[in-house]
């Protein structure tokens, strides 16, 4: 039966705080377990928690956010005992993999292991990656299906799950440029983007995770770009057996009621196959 999950990377918006906040998210957390139908979460490792550095990718938090140490993270997470379903690595290691400078893609290397070891600590199975630099013209593919295969071969019980991304790779799309990795979370918002979601359909044994990410709108959630149906695309994904978690990510202002709704409707939607 397939879980029903939200990212924590949306949870503090839903009670009017900063996506940053820790203590947001653990509150929310606690909150959605006592009083919604989810199954679980995504746990969001944001590269602004880092003390080594401002983040790579664009970021609306201040250089002196609070941080907080992956081991800390990892601890307070057992510690609790929250349904971890699936971890989002550290969204700017695709950037650190992908660069020129020698230093920068071994930091890459090291974060993919330190989001692996968390993962693993929380009992998640799946951790999902940004595995490429989107602005980048051109990347060494070969090379970063390597390192992912290697990681793989470490972390055996774990699926390194590579997101169908954006990316400016002249003549690739990003389902094309995924076709070498083994785990893919197949986000359906850069479906709806890329007009892709029909080239998943028929390979949804390989897909590990799905995202359904978009603003709410009507009781339901929408793309902010393309015009992908969600609901169309998630009753195909039933059809084709997909068995993983659909991970809600909320854009844009919602409030906690109608977010709650929302879980509610996916919920029933895939345990019963009701209609939505």
């Amino acid at each position: 039966m397939n879980k029903v999950s939200i990212s924590t990377g949306c949870l503090p918006r839903l009670e009017g705080r900063q996506f940053y906040e820790l203590e947001s998210v653990l509150r929310m957390i606690r909150r959605l377990l006592k009083e919604s139908r989810v199954d679980g979460f995504e746990f969001v490792l944001l590269p602004e928690w880092d003390s080594d550095g401002p983040p790579l990718t664009p970021s609306s938090a201040p250089p002196d956010c609070e941080k907080h140490a992956i081991d800390d993270l990892a601890r307070t997470l057992k510690a609790q005992g929250f349904p971890i379903v699936s971890v989002h690595a550290n969204r700017d290691i695709g950037n650190y993999l992908c660069s020129d400078d020698v230093d920068k893609a071994s930091r890459g290397i090291k974060l993919t292991d330190e989001c692996l070891s968390f993962t693993k600590a929380v009992g998640s199975k799946i951790c999902v990656f940004h595995f490429w630099d989107t602005w980048k013209l051109t990347f060494n593919l070969v090379g970063l299906e390597a390192i992912c295969r290697r990681f793989q071969t470490t972390y055996p019980d774990i699926e390194l799950s590579i997101e169908n991304v954006p990316t400016r790779y002249v003549g690739k799309t990003p389902f094309q440029i995924m076709q070498g990795f083994r785990h893919k979370t197949l986000d359906l918002k850069w479906a709806s983007m890329y007009d892709e979601f029909n080239a998943f359909a028929g390979h949804f044994t390989d897909v590990s995770n799905i995202h359904v990410q978009g603003k709410l709108q009507a009781g339901g959630l929408v793309p902010t770009v393309g015009c992908l149906d969600f609901e169309d695309a998630i009753a195909t994904a039933k059809r084709k057996n997909y068995s993983g978690p659909f991970t809600i990510e909320l854009e844009g202002e919602a409030s906690y009621r109608v977010a709650l709704n929302y879980v509610s409707r996916l919920k029933s939607h895939v345990s019963w196959k009701a209609p939505f």
